[in-house]
């Protein structure tokens, strides 16, 4: 069997207006008791990284869950080729 090759594309911060590349990604680990996965809130650029990590917050503290599914803490991952999310890299804010 083949290997897959993985899928190479550099995103653009998803801050409004803003044409730079992304570097990180906002997200929490989200489980329904049975897979995990990260909770995207958002690829974002240096200058935006910031701004939009409170944002990803203030939205999360909103989420209405059942009673199977958790929510970690918001946190920041460097986006990194080749590798996904359970392999990227936390980030200090």
């Amino acid at each position: 069997m083949s290997r897959v090759k993985p899928f190479h594309y550099t995103p653009n911060c998803t801050a409004a207006g803003c044409p730079q590349p992304a570097i990180y990604k906002i997200a929490a680990l989200w489980s329904d008791g049975t897979s995990q996965e990260l909770k995207s809130y958002g690829l974002v650029c240096e200058t935006h990284r910031q701004e939009r990590y409170e944002q990803a917050c203030e939205r999360s503290a909103l989420l209405s869950r059942t009673a199977d599914e958790s929510v970690g803490p918001v946190e920041i991952f460097r986006l990194e080729p080749d590798r996904r999310d359970a392999e990227l890299t936390r980030v200090s804010r």
